[in-house]
């Protein structure tokens, strides 16, 4: 009677197993479908990434995934306000990616919308958990521009303990070299 009772759980788990579907998530099927796009994309082809992704587009107008990746396209082609249309679009599909958010940061940093880059990096290292290096450098960056030194100085350090050198060398060149200038 007792195996009967623990056994009821376990054949409920497994029938909404069943029914309920796969363990890949709606961004990860995206990426099988156009797996041939994210190859070109990779390959750092981005003529035939660009036109794969905008004939997917046509076919599949609510994919996230072909938004992200003709953005990434657009991006490559130092082509800001048509990249920042897709990622905007893609963030409109799914809110839950981190990536299209990122992507957009930086396409205001090179429009040089410096306030509204800081703002969406700020939100894409939220969304990566504040474990992407990359990202942390180019808010602090930000922050340096706009004389937010302590706080550019902690996102130095928070990016360079994560391995980034970059940080480690804007760190040593923008704070230690006017300390040592200082104090002598």
């Amino acid at each position: 009677m007792e195996a009967l009772l623990i056994s009821i759980p376990f054949l409920v788990y497994f029938y909404l197993r069943i029914r309920l579907g796969s363990d890949i998530s709606p961004q990860e099927y995206e990426e099988i479908v156009f797996k041939e796009g994210i190859k070109y994309y990779n390959a750092h082809d981005f003529v035939k990434a660009f036109r794969y992704f905008d004939r997917e587009i046509k076919e599949y107008p609510k994919s996230s995934v072909a938004y992200l990746y003709r953005g990434k396209c657009h991006y490559h082609f130092e082509n800001w306000e048509a990249a920042l249309g897709d990622f905007h679009t893609s963030v409109m599909l799914d809110s839950s990616l981190a990536e299209p958010v990122y992507w957009r940061g930086l396409c205001h940093y090179h429009l040089e919308e410096y306030h509204v880059a800081l703002v969406e990096l700020k939100r894409a290292s939220e969304m990566y958990q504040d474990k992407n290096p990359e990202i942390l450098r180019l808010i602090g960056k930000l922050e340096f521009r706009n004389a937010n030194f302590e706080s550019a100085k902690q996102r130095f350090r928070i990016a360079a303990s994560l391995g980034d050198n970059q940080s480690n060398i804007l760190l040593q060149t923008l704070f230690y070299s006017n300390i040592q200038k200082a104090s002598s």
